[in-house]
């Protein structure tokens, strides 16, 4: 995954801290989303799960709105 570029604007998490969304402007200026991981006992930290954004939005609000839609914990924050 390219982090390159990318500009985290929200990053909202479980209450037990091992899940997160990044909302995120890519190097265009366009915002995306992603979902990341991490064990307690893991000391490597944040790991992709693989579920993210399958295109572009024009803002912040329209990503996490796909997020929502898309991640069925983050939706019931």
């Amino acid at each position: 995954m390219n982090r390159a570029g990318r500009l985290v604007v929200a990053s909202p998490e479980t209450a037990d801290g091992r899940l997160c969304v990044d909302i995120f402007r890519n190097a265009e200026g366009a915002y995306e989303w992603d979902e990341w991981r991490r064990e307690p006992e893991d000391p490597s930290g944040w790991q992709a799960t693989g579920r993210a954004s399958a295109g572009t939005f024009e803002t912040a609000q329209a990503a996490r709105q796909a997020a929502d839609r898309s991640v069925e914990w983050l939706a019931h924050r």
